[in-house]
This record gives C-alpha cells, sequence and structure tokens, in this order.
C-alpha cells in the first residue's frame, strides 16, 4: 500500500509539463467541496424548518387525542381521571371544538372555537407559553400568563376597553392574525355566533346562535393555520354555547417527551383501558401526510444536490483517463519492472480518492462554517410567506457523515474505469517505440 499511495501522490503533485493534470484535479477538488458543503447547508436548512414545524404542532396540538364513536363524551371528568393513570401519560384534558363566525365592529371571520378547561390545559398544549398581550399589556413572566388563562371566565378590565363598555362579559382568547383580521384588542367585545346552534327553523331554515365575549388576551404560536383561525374559551361556556351540558368533544392527552414516537402504544393502552366506544388517534397518524411529504422533499433536494458531487466525480473521471493516457510509458516501465495489474489499478483509484477526500473534507468544513454562520446571523424571513421570521438550521451528525461518505463512495466509483483501463494496458505498447 505505502508504495502505490507514493506514486499515486506523486502523481497528483503539480508539474509544469502537467498543468492542465493537475488544473482539472484542482477543479474536481472545487466540485466536490462546493457539491458536499451545498447538500450540508441546505439538508441542515430543511431538518430546522422539520423540527422547528413539528415542535409548533406538538405544542398547539395534543399528543393523543380520545374521542367516542357517535357523539360528544360524557362524563369527561372520569375519562380524564382513567386516562391519567396510563403509564407514560403525563396529564390530560377534555375540550370543545366547533366551526364559528366571528364579528367585531369592524370585520367578520370564519374561526375554530375551542373550549378548554383552565386548570388543566396548560399540562397539555402551549397555550399559555403562546399568549403575547393580555389585558395589562404584554404579559411579564410566566405567572401571568397563567393568570390571564385562569380568569378567563371573568377577566379584568383591560386598559384598552372603552370606558362606557362595562358589561360583563366571558373572556375570548384570539390567534395574533386573527385579531388583526377583526381589527380587535384585549378589552374588545366580539360576537360569537354558531350558524346551526338554535337547530332548524320553518322551512328547514337554520336557527344561529350568538353570544358576546371579551377579547381577553392573543397568542402568537408561529402557525398561519392557528394564528388566524383559532379562538379559546372556557370550556364551561363553550358548553354552554354549544349547549353541550357536562360533556366535551374530546380529551387531549401528552405523553412523556421520551415517548413521542411510541405515542401508538400508549393509545391502544388507552382503548383497551377505556373500551368501546373509545377511539384514539395520534399527532403521528393526523400530520402523516405533512411528515411524509417533508421527507420526501428532502430525500429529493439532496437527490438533486448529490448531482453536483457527480458533476465533480465527472472531473475525476477526466482527469485519472487524461492521466493514463499521458504516462502510458510509466505504468509500462512499472510493469516491466514486476508491479502487478491490481498495483496499477491501485494507484489510480487512490489518486481519485485523495481528490474525494480532500474536496470531501474541505465541503465538510465549509458546510458547517456556513451553517454556524446562518445560525448566528438569523437570516430573516418574510412573515407574511413563510411561518418563521428567521432561516432555522439544525445541524444532524448522521446527516453529515451520510453526505461526506457518499461523496467519497462518489468519487470511489469514478475511478474504477479509468483505473481497470490502466490496469489491462501492455507493457509492450508502452515501450515498443521507446
Amino acid at each position: 500500500m505505502d508504495f502505490e499511495l507514493l506514486i499515486a501522490l506523486s502523481h497528483l503533485r503539480s508539474r509544469r509539463q502537467d498543468a492542465g493534470i493537475s488544473l482539472i484535479a484542482v477543479l474536481s477538488v472545487a466540485g466536490v467541496t462546493v457539491g458536499v458543503a451545498v447538500l450540508i447547508m441546505v439538508l441542515s436548512v430543511m431538518q430546522g424548518f422539520e423540527i422547528d414545524l413539528r415542535k409548533k404542532i406538538l405544542g398547539n396540538q395534543a399528543h393523543l387525542i380520545v374521542l367516542a364513536y357517535g357523539g360528544p363524551i360524557e362524563e369527561p371528568d372520569a375519562v380524564v381521571a382513567k386516562i391519567e393513570t396510563v403509564d407514560g401519560v403525563v396529564s390530560a384534558s377534555p375540550f370543545t371544538y366547533t366551526e364559528v363566525m366571528l364579528k367585531s365592529t369592524f370585520g367578520v371571520s370564519g374561526a375554530i372555537l375551542k373550549g378548554v378547561d383552565p386548570a388543566r390545559a396548560a399540562g397539555v398544549t402551549d397555550i399559555v407559553k403562546d399568549i403575547v398581550v393580555g389585558p395589562q399589556g404584554e404579559p411579564e413572566d410566566e405567572a401571568a400568563r397563567l393568570a390571564i388563562l385562569a380568569n378567563l371566565h371573568s377577566p379584568p378590565v383591560a386598559l384598552a376597553q372603552d370606558i362606557g363598555d362595562t358589561e360583563k362579559l366571558p373572556g375570548i382568547i384570539l390567534g395574533k392574525g386573527l385579531a388583526e383580521t377583526l381589527r380587535v384588542y384585549p378589552g374588545d367585545r366580539v360576537h360569537v355566533i354558531n350558524p346551526i346552534g338554535g337547530g332548524y327553523g320553518a322551512m328547514g331554515v337554520p336557527m344561529p346562535t350568538t353570544r358576546s365575549f371579551r377579547v381577553t388576551a392573543l397568542v402568537h404560536t408561529g402557525m398561519y393555520e392557528y394564528d388566524t383561525k383559532w379562538s379559546f374559551v372556557t370550556l364551561g361556556d363553550a358548553q354552554e354555547f354549544m349547549q353541550m351540558p357536562g360533556e366535551a368533544t374530546a380529551v387531549e392527552v401528552r405523553v412523556e417527551e421520551s415517548r413521542l414516537w411510541k405515542v401508538a402504544d400508549i393509545g391502544w393502552q388507552v382503548e383497551e383501558l377505556l373500551h368501546h366506544p373509545f377511539f384514539t388517534k395520534n399527532w403521528l397518524t393526523m400530520n402523516e401526510a405533512l411528515f411524509r411529504a417533508l421527507a420526501m422533499e428532502k430525500w429529493v433536494m439532496g437527490i438533486i444536490l448529490a448531482q453536483i458531487v457527480s458533476v465533480a466525480a465527472l472531473g475525476i473521471v477526466t482527469n485519472l483517463v487524461v492521466m493514463v493516457i499521458t504516462r502510458g510509458r510509466e505504468i509500462s516501465i512499472l510493469k516491466a519492472m514486476g508491479a502487478t495489474s491490481r498495483m496499477i489499478r491501485l494507484i489510480f483509484v487512490l489518486e481519485g480518492v485523495s481528490v474525494g477526500l480532500v474536496g470531501t473534507g474541505l465541503g465538510v468544513v465549509l458546510g458547517l462554517a456556513g451553517c454556524e454562520f446562518l445560525s448566528r446571523y438569523r437570516y430573516p424571513l418574510d412573515t407574511n410567506v413563510y411561518y418563521l421570521d428567521s432561516l432555522p438550521v439544525v445541524v444532524v451528525p448522521e446527516t453529515v457523515a451520510v453526505v461526506a461518505l457518499g461523496a467519497v463512495v462518489i468519487c470511489f466509483l469514478a475511478t474504477l474505469y479509468p483505473s481497470s483501463r490502466a490496469a489491462r494496458r501492455d507493457p509492450v505498447d508502452g515501450l515498443r517505440y521507446e
């Protein structure tokens, strides 16, 4: 091996008469470097998007939802007590869910009305952490946010509340985007309209029900779908408005972080405990299409960008083919001195792999440096288009290792044809005219 490596490195050294070959080698190294660096940076950004999206979904959706066939859950408190005995369950909370219309003085919008239990909701979702504006402005700390949720049924007077509007109304929490659409702020009044809440009247015409609420707080989740559509009231107010006394649409459950990917097993345990008519849905199945699309996008993007390395590998093939042609006399001399075809093949394989290793090493360093730069600089994004305000970057060591290994393998495959051609060269052809 030392002999083959020594010859391979001597071929890669720059010589005046081999300036063209050396230039091809440098360009091949540059191509591999750029390909590996870009691939690492793009996959790290896409990984960052996926992880951030997953965090936001898990923060605003329960890990597990328990529903009942045929209608709402009766005696939800008893169901919650049973669910919390299951191993791996951290907390559970009943909730109601329906689509409504919200109307303010300045606008109308469709919305999702969710009734939550103020005493339990904070342990299941991130609703408390997402509160950005309360009756007294921006909350100072976690305790202030918890107080806002605890007093949701009877909110305090807000700073921006109209002096003449002193009617006591139950509170409602709106997504920040939804509040902007309605042009309301904590202290303002909104009307919640259920288009078919009153049943059907004469001629089958649906009869709506309406109730006034006081905007208590605004939440910002960073997810456009949630910030522009979701609203929250207390479970009791929602039950009264939806005419569901003592009932809940479903129960949302949070499981241990270490068992997020095994949430389906916990769901089976819950179903076995509760029996029919209860069944469960988990965050993996509810968002399966989204995460499958993200994974497919990452694979496709990786394959496309890997073509940069493949193009650089063509430069390695070109470099080695030219070297085989120009060094035919040298190859013949080595064979005449006793070098085997295997040794000749190994010499040219080492040349190509050396180019690949250098390019891959430089590409990994450059890619990690680029990721660090993007992470520190926090490249800004247009929040009107993206759900994030800055470019997320998450470097996964396994991804970097796969990219580096793939680049080296591609470079190795690129050496097989030129090295085989050199190994098959007849020494007589190289020495015939010497």
